[in-house]
């Protein structure tokens, strides 16, 4: 975050800071979150004086940064001190995939916050790049979607996302679960053909 004096404040790897952001962002509304930096220069005096408050709060009550033991742990450390229900590994539907659905990848082109906030995250309007699985060129899409709090807090470091997607082509729904294994946010394990486990989960091994 550059203040409006231009001191930087670092936020990701802070817990209570980050989280003291996303409720400003919150309650504020139309923030766009689509950079590694906000400029609190080019932010409304009234919003850009509540973040000055946090990082005048940061100088004067340091905050250690999470533990780091392996990359991406310091975002999983995050993620598990946040609101809303745990990242897991979900399942598609019998339904779905008999009627020839599959998974595409996707990435977020531009989120904005809304004044709206749902039980386990902000709702949030977002342009999506779409990547369809036949090899067509990518397209780009508007969506309104409820973003869970624990895909935000990676947002440094991922904007990837994982759809269903019909087999027409005509519907894309998100698919948080498997959105969260390729950030990073939840985990999974292969079982090899000779009993290994294999673990996967950020796009580290897959």
């Amino acid at each position: 975050m550059i203040d409006l004096d231009g001191r930087l404040t670092e936020v990701t790897g802070h817990p209570e800071r980050q989280l003291r952001h996303l409720r400003i962002s919150r309650e504020a509304g139309g923030i766009g979150l689509d950079g590694d930096t906000l400029d609190l220069r080019r932010l409304a005096p009234a919003v850009a004086a509540r973040y000055a408050a946090v990082a005048d709060h940061a100088r004067a009550v340091p905050e250690g940064r999470a533990p780091v033991t392996e990359p991406g742990e310091e975002a999983r450390w995050l993620v598990d001190s946040l609101p809303g229900a745990a990242a897991g590994f979900g399942t598609v539907g019998r339904r779905w995939s008999r009627r020839g659905g599959v998974l595409v990848r996707a990435r977020f082109l531009q989120m904005t916050a809304t004044h709206t906030f749902q039980d386990h995250g902000p709702v949030l309007d977002t342009v999506i790049r779409i990547r369809p699985a036949d090899g067509t060129p990518p397209f780009d899409a508007a969506r309104r979607l409820t973003v869970p709090m624990d895909y935000l807090a990676v947002l440094h470091r991922t904007r990837e996302v994982v759809l269903y997607a019909a087999a027409n082509g005509g519907s894309f729904v998100v698919d948080w679960a498997r959105t969260n294994l390729l950030a990073g946010t939840a985990g999974a394990t292969v079982i090899a053909p000779d009993d290994e486990e294999i673990p996967v989960g950020g796009g580290v091994r897959r």
